[in-house]
């Protein structure tokens, strides 16, 4: 290779300098402040909650931070300016964050809630009522602002608000609280117990009470009845906030009086935000294609909204012409859309997916007219930067974190790329682009097929002056022909934007909800389609039904034709391996990985920013110029056939692949996590499932057995925890992708076994088949792979045994039964069954006396898993003359007064004992009596629900007991 070099002439030195700032950086911080401040502000956030800095420390480190920036700004350092400028925005977010975290104010229910309420005592409370009474299938929800409370006959100005739940499950009681006639505004005194949230004590639970501070609760609370409430006056309202709350109620009620009742729970979730009404398999479906955010108001939802105000014509004028922005009518229509939009915000709610939309939708309408059209980062980043400058705890929040992530991949990601393909498949000639884009064939050919216009560039040329002909794609012309390329261009689009979107939240949606589905770059786009005619054809249904019931008759037929299409699109693909899967996800600091993930999208994003085709053409051609000037050039000898490519795009293709190869490597390593690997020894781990049984066996080299797998006892009255999380935003994002029922199976066995990095279970072993033991195993079956399945008794008629057997059969799972006397090996562990007898009755029973007992031994130590066993089992085992004594024992029948008794507890004489029950139970569990007996041997007692996961290990030599939650 030769070179001959030239000094270029002033008139290139001159463009070539002021080309740098005409491609300066959409990502720089001149072009995005917002972007740069946000991070800074969140940077700050998550230092205080992660070290909790003293304030005195933050506060110096600003304070030096605005004194340097000041001085540098004076200095003309811009960059060191910048620098410092950033440094006190995140000190101004530690601080934010402490403030938020330490506010201590005397009457707030929390800080009352040890000093004056005790935890299972009812409280007289005195408030004022937010909004109407919320329904829900058989109850309703209040949302008070307490404004004192009585306890212990002493009355106390208190302050803060609580979710109050009243069951309503007879029509005596919808009678009464009917009566009542609550509303927004109502003051009212009630008898209530007032609690915090239900906490599983296990990695990877969910904590509830995160989520109902996030919210705005101090505490939730049941009234068991509509006569503990009293009404007590009213206070002063606002009238717009209360005509708002009320049209919301009476869409709820048109929604339901047009629609059947899946239809109804679907469309009150989609509009009003009210998601207690949704068919369980609706729920189920949508989850499965990643699809479920259609449900929660968010980005969607604000954007089809926006563009109903703003772009579907209302006048005979809007038919005839488009409307611009900048005349009096546009403005007037504009401010109309806003003021529809925050009040429709309000209604719903003010979620955080759906206060990010609405203030970039009113940022991104007002820029235009005031000053110049925003830039879409920095109005992604100024919302980001309001929102958490005004509530920085909104940080931790799933439904945030997936709103703001998803609309960053598509500013940052798949609209800058969309252009650059715009400007390559539109490129004419011109005075500031002379040259071809500079790519490669294949993305010219594509992106002309997509964008060039051939009808528009023929109109043209008869009109111009100068004629010319171009040659582009012939697919560009044959659609062009077809008029087709608008479908094109739009399928296109939203793939680009949908794969976006599905690479960004990977993480998130592997953290928060264990899932991945590929499909849903593909469906995603299809439920967006759908998800704007069931919008706006529902409210043309109820609009119009208020007025002709027989024209409203085919709108309402295309609501429920899309509803089965979004709800059904999933089924085609649920056969197709890795189309939807669930994952398992890390924990502690391998974490970590999760935020790594991120580097190479960054890397794509600027390198997309930095790809500038069409400049890239013309500094090519300047070469070109001065090649045939004898200028600087670079002349290579090269062999008949060979191509060489500028050294700039050797670089940048080269950084794609590799950027493509990270992208790729990096997704994998978020879905396949490693599992935990094997230890040589024995480990159990009991779990905090509330009222209930589930525990982990793992053995020496690796293979699981899930000895029972929780559940939840049912009542008349639905749980409020099982509802509240329901509410969740988490919305959502998928961001609320929280599931509309809680199940223990689900939100607490499972994501224990994902925190492990597992994804398969080799043995279920249901000790019997009451909910609270056999309940969770239908979630677990459908998550997980499943070697097989034991019982002990397998009953003829129990609808909980049942659904667990259908839950086997559709996965093809083997299920054998087990009997007293049988024994096992199973790498080096030794399993003897202890009970329950061959069943030699007919009708077959699974009840609490038929449980499986399991003696686990590996060398000198053993473990005994006694399920539910009572006085009566227990001396049948003993009579029988097995081998009882175990170092740890799983206490019978959750420490209740009908087992552990004195016969057994000295015939197993365990050095250590586990009570698997939550740390308040419904029964009274365990008995005061049981744990003496236990504790007057010297038993060490542990308890899941108030110690959180209890592990044991053992060698077969020593014994290791730990827990989840350190107790002093």
């Amino acid at each position: 290779m030769n070179a001959v070099r030239g000094e270029p002439q002033a008139e290139e030195k001159t463009a070539a300098s002021a080309r740098p700032r005409a491609c300066e950086s959409n990502l720089s911080m001149r072009r995005q402040p917002f972007f740069y401040l946000a991070v800074a502000l969140t940077i700050g956030i998550l230092v205080d909650r992660w070290c909790a800095p003293a304030r005195a420390l933050v506060s110096i480190i600003a304070s030096a931070s605005i004194i340097a920036s000041i001085k540098f700004v004076i200095a003309r350092r811009s960059a060191a300016a910048s620098v410092a400028l950033l440094a006190s925005f995140a000190a101004l977010g530690a601080l934010l964050s402490f403030n938020q975290r330490t506010d201590t104010n005397a009457t707030r229910l929390k800080q009352l809630y040890d000093a004056q309420i005790t935890a299972n005592d009812p409280v007289e409370l005195t408030g004022v009522m937010v909004a109407p009474p919320e329904p829900a299938p058989e109850l309703y929800y209040l949302d008070i602002a307490a404004e004192s409370i009585r306890a212990r006959d002493d009355t106390i100005a208190a302050t803060g608000r609580v979710r109050l739940m009243v069951s309503l499950a007879s029509d005596e009681a919808k009678d009464e609280f009917n009566d009542l006639h609550l509303d927004y505004g109502s003051r009212v005194r009630m008898l209530v117990r007032l609690e915090r949230a239900r906490a599983f004590n296990n990695p990877g639970s969910p904590d509830f009470n995160e989520f109902l501070e996030r919210r705005g609760y101090d505490f939730k609370g049941t009234i068991k009845s509509p006569l503990l409430i009293e009404r007590a006056g009213r206070a002063s309202v606002n009238g717009l906030l209360a005509a708002l709350y009320h049209l919301r109620l009476r869409m709820m009620t048109a929604i339901d009086s047009a629609f059947n009742a899946r239809v109804a729970g679907t469309m009150k979730a989609m509009l009003t935000g009210n998601r207690y009404f949704l068919d369980r398999e609706t729920s189920e479906r949508l989850r499965e294609s990643a699809t479920f955010h259609t449900l929660v108001i968010a980005g969607l939802h604000i954007g089809i909204i926006a563009w109903a105000l703003l772009r579907i014509p209302v006048t005979i004028n809007d038919w005839r012409r488009r409307r611009s922005k900048t005349t009096r009518a546009g403005i007037t229509r504009t401010a109309v859309a806003l003021f529809v939009l925050w009040a429709y915000a309000v209604m719903v709610g003010l979620a955080a997916p759906v206060t990010r939309a609405t203030v970039m939708i009113t940022i991104g309408l007002i820029g235009p007219l005031l000053f110049r059209r925003a830039a879409s980062i920095n109005t992604v980043s100024l919302a980001a930067f309001t929102m958490l400058a005004l509530e920085p705890a909104l940080v931790a929040d799933s439904g945030f974190q997936l709103s703001f992530i998803a609309v960053a991949a598509i500013v940052a990601l798949a609209l800058p790329l969309i252009d650059k393909l715009r400007a390559i498949g539109e490129w004419r000639p011109s005075a500031d682009t002379p040259h071809p884009p500079s790519c490669s064939p294949a993305v010219r050919s594509f992106a002309e097929t997509i964008f060039w216009d051939e009808r528009a560039f023929n109109k043209e040329m008869r009109r111009a002056a100068v004629r010319y002909h171009l040659i582009k794609s012939r697919a560009a012309r044959g659609l062009g022909l077809l008029r087709l390329q608008w479908l094109a261009r739009g399928v296109v689009t939203l793939v680009i934007t949908s794969t976006a979107i599905q690479l960004a939240t990977l993480p998130l949606m592997a953290i928060y909800f264990n899932r991945a589905a590929p499909v849903g770059v593909l469906l995603n786009i299809f439920a967006g389609l759908l998800t704007a005619i069931l919008m706006i054809v529902c409210i043309a249904t109820i609009t119009v039904g208020a007025v002709a019931s027989g024209i409203a008759a085919p709108l309402r037929s295309i609501v429920v034709a899309a509803h089965h299409l979004l709800i059904n699109a999933i089924v085609p693909f649920l056969t197709v391996p890795g189309a939807t899967f669930r994952v398992a996800n890390y924990e502690g600091w391998q974490s970590i990985i999760y935020a790594a993930y991120f580097a190479p999208l960054v890397l794509l994003a600027i390198l997309i920013d930095r790809w500038h085709p069409l400049d890239d053409a013309a500094t090519r051609g300047r070469g070109d110029a001065a090649e045939e000037r004898g200028d600087a050039v670079e002349v290579r000898v090269l062999s008949k056939g060979e191509r060489v490519l500028p050294a700039s795009r050797r670089l940048r293709v080269s950084a794609s692949f590799a950027c493509a190869l990270a992208i790729g490597i990096a997704a994998v390593g978020v879905v396949r996590p490693a599992s935990v690997a094997a230890t040589g020894k024995l480990t159990v781990h009991f779990l905090d499932v509330g009222q209930g049984d589930a525990a982990l066996v793992v053995f020496p080299r690796g293979s699981t057995m899930l000895v029972d797998a929780g559940g939840e006892i049912r009542f008349n009255a639905r749980d409020s925890d099982n509802n509240l999380k329901k509410q969740s935003d988490n919305d959502e994002s998928e961001a609320d992708f929280n599931d509309d029922a809680f199940s223990i199976g689900e939100a607490v066995v499972s994501r224990f076994l994902w925190s492990q990095g597992r994804t398969r279970v080799d043995y279920l072993l249901v000790t019997h088949a009451d909910a609270d033991h056999i309940g969770g195993f239908a979630d677990v079956i459908k998550n997980f792979q499943i070697g097989q399945a034991i019982v002990g008794h397998a009953p003829t008629a129990d609808a909980e045994f049942d659904l667990f057997a259908r839950s086997l059969a559709r996965r093809g799972v083997p299920l054998a039964t087990v009997s007293a006397g049988e024994r096992f090996e199973l790498e080096g562990v030794s399993i003897e069954v202890l009970w329950p007898q061959r069943a030699a009755q007919f009708p077959i029973t699974s009840s609490n006396n038929d449980s499986v007992v399991v003696r686990l031994s590996y060398g000198s130590v053993s473990i005994m898993l006694a399920g539910d066993i009572e006085e009566a089992s227990e001396r049948a085992i003993i009579e029988s003359g097995a081998n009882l004594r175990s170092d740890v024992l799983k206490v019978p029948h959750h420490g209740s007064k009908t087992s552990s008794t004195e016969s057994f507890i000295n015939a197993v004489a365990p050095r250590c004992a586990v009570i698997s029950v939550g740390e308040r139970s419904r029964f009274g569990h365990p008995n005061r009596e049981v744990v003496d007996r236990y504790l007057a041997r010297g038993v060490r007692l542990f308890q899941t629900g108030r110690d959180g996961t209890v592990t044991v290990e053992t060698d077969g030599v020593t014994l290791a007991v730990g827990t989840y939650k350190s107790n002093p």
